[in-house]
C-alpha cells in the first residue's frame, strides 16, 4: 500500500515540476532550466593606470589701488579722477563691484564692451568680468602647454579641470599614438580614451583633524576611557 502511494506522489511531483517549468518558460519567454552555454569572457581593453604631472599653479598678482593712485599723483602732479559716466548710458557698473586685481571701487571702473559684461579698471588697466581669472585664488595651467585649464565638472568633494588646447603636446602625442583600430573605437566611444590632460582638485577640510576640534577631543576622551578599562 505505502510503496504505491509513494510512487504515485513522486509521479505527481514530477508532473508539477514539469508544469512549473512550462509556465515559467511561457512567462519569461525562455527556458530557465537549460544548461548555460559556454560563454567567452568579455575581453575589453581597459585603460592602464596613469599618474599625470601636477598642473602649474600661478598665483594672480594683487595690487592696492590706493598705492597706485598715490604713484599716479606723484608721477603726473595731479590726482586720477574717477570715471565720468553719461546720464543716458545703457550699461551701468554695479556700485558693489570692485576691481579684482587692485580693489578699486566702481567709481574707477568702465563698462568696456557694452552689454557683453567686460569691465576695465582705470587705475590698473585690468580687464575682467564676473568670471575673471583674478577672482580665483590660483590659476591652474597645463604642465605640457602652459594653457589655463578649464573647469568641466563640479562635484561635492572635487572639481575636474581639463586642457582643451588642440595643440597641446600631451594631446597630440596621445592622438598620434593611436592605432587605426583605436581611432575607429574612439569615434564610437570617445569616453573610453583619455587623450587630454585632466586634473582633479579635491576639497579637503583639515579642521576636523586639528587637536582643538570637537571630533578630535572626543577621540582623545574615548582613548583615555579605554586605557582606564584595561
Amino acid at each position: 500500500m505505502y510503496p504505491q502511494i509513494i510512487t504515485y506522489l513522486l509521479t505527481f511531483i514530477k508532473f508539477q515540476e514539469q508544469m512549473i517549468r512550462t509556465l515559467l518558460t511561457l512567462l519569461i519567454g525562455k527556458s530557465m532550466f537549460d544548461k548555460p552555454k559556454d560563454q567567452q569572457p568579455v575581453n575589453k581593453p581597459y585603460r592602464k593606470l596613469q599618474v599625470d604631472d601636477l598642473p602649474i599653479i600661478e598665483i594672480p598678482e594683487k595690487l592696492n589701488y590706493r598705492n597706485l593712485l598715490t604713484e599716479y599723483q606723484e608721477k603726473h602732479g595731479k590726482s586720477l579722477k574717477p570715471v565720468q559716466r553719461r546720464k543716458n548710458a545703457k550699461v551701468t557698473v554695479p556700485k558693489a563691484m570692485k576691481c579684482p586685481k587692485c580693489g578699486a571701487p566702481s567709481d574707477y571702473l568702465y563698462a568696456n564692451n557694452g552689454e557683453k559684461g567686460q569691465y576695465q579698471c582705470k587705475v590698473c588697466s585690468c580687464l575682467f568680468s564676473d568670471k575673471n581669472r583674478f577672482s580665483k585664488e590660483a590659476i591652474l595651467k597645463c604642465p605640457h602647454c602652459s594653457k589655463t585649464l578649464e573647469k568641466i565638472k563640479e562635484r561635492k568633494d572635487f572639481n575636474v579641470f581639463k586642457c582643451k588646447n588642440d595643440d597641446c603636446p600631451y594631446y597630440q602625442k596621445k592622438l598620434n599614438g593611436m592605432s587605426s583600430k583605436e581611432k575607429k573605437q574612439f569615434k564610437k566611444d570617445p569616453q573610453s580614451f583619455k587623450l587630454r590632460y585632466i586634473f582633479r582638485q579635491f576639497h579637503i577640510d583639515f579642521q576636523p583633524l586639528s587637536k582643538n576640534s570637537q571630533s578630535c577631543q572626543w577621540l582623545i576622551c574615548l582613548e583615555s576611557m579605554l586605557h582606564r578599562i584595561h
